[in-house]
C-alpha cells in the first residue's frame, strides 16, 4: 500500500514538470486534442491541477513518509543498512542477516507468515516491530472482508434480511477463527443434580 502511494505521487511529481514544459506524452488524450483545436492547449491549467493534486497526497500521506524507514525494515531485513536502522533493532537485524536459514524461509514464504517462523525466544524487538507494522494494514482488510460479507448477504434476492438477522450473520462469519476453550467453559459450570429423591 505505501509503494503504490509513493509510486503514485512521483508520477504525479513527473506528470506536473512536464505540463509545465507543454509535453502531453502521458496524457493522450489531452495530445489528441490538442491537434485538433486551433490555438494552443491550455498545459498550464493541468499543471495547475495536478500540481494541487500531488500537494493534497503529500498533506494526506504524509504520515507514510515517517514510516518509511519502519515498512523497509519489515519488507527487506535481509537488505536493509544496519546503520540506517534504530539502534534497538540492529543486533537483531545483523543475526537475522547472518542466518542462512531464515534467508532462505523468508524467499519462500509470504512476507506476513515469515516473522512468525522466527524462534520463539529470539528477537523480541524484530517481532514487536513486525506486530506494528502488520497491525497498521490488518483493520483495513477486515473491515473489506466484512463488506464483502454484507454485500453477500444482504442483496436484492435476500430482500427479507433484517438488521438482526445480517448482524447475526456478520457476527458467525468474523468468528470462524475463534476457537472456544472448552475447557474453560466446562470448569464455569456447575453440574445440575436432580431435586428427585431416591426411592428406598
Amino acid at each position: 500500500m505505501s509503494d503504490m502511494i509513493t509510486a503514485f505521487q512521483c508520477k504525479l511529481q513527473l506528470w506536473k514538470s512536464q505540463l509545465e514544459q507543454d509535453n502531453l506524452a502521458h496524457f493522450p488524450v489531452c495530445l489528441s486534442i490538442s491537434t485538433t483545436i486551433s490555438g494552443t492547449f491550455p498545459c498550464s491549467r493541468l499543471a495547475t491541477k495536478v500540481s494541487r493534486l500531488l500537494s493534497e497526497f503529500e498533506r494526506r500521506f504524509s504520515d507514510f513518509r515517517t514510516q518509511h524507514s519502519g515498512f523497509d525494515i519489515f519488507a527487506n531485513p535481509f537488505t536493509v543498512d544496519v546503520n540506517n536502522v534504530p539502534h534497538h533493532l540492529q543486533m537483531e537485524i545483523i543475526e537475522l542477516q547472518s542466518d542462512s536459514g531464515l534467508k532462505s524461509r523468508f524467499q519462500d514464504v509470504e512476507i506476513e507468515d515469515f516473522y512468525p517462523l522466527l524462534p520463539p525466544d529470539s528477537m523480541p524487538e524484530l517481532r514487536l516491530h513486525a506486530a506494528r507494522i502488520l497491525s497498521m494494514f490488518g483493520s483495513t482488510y477486515l473491515c473489506e472482508q466484512m463488506f464483502s460479507i454484507m454485500n453477500l448477504n444482504k442483496n436484492k434476492h435476500r430482500s427479507r434480511i433484517t438488521d438482526d438477522n445480517l448482524h447475526a450473520v456478520l457476527r458467525v462469519a468474523t468468528a470462524q477463527e475463534i476457537k472456544p476453550n472448552i475447557d474453560s467453559l466446562i470448569r464455569g459450570k456447575r453440574c445440575q443434580t436432580s431435586s428427585q429423591k431416591t426411592k428406598q
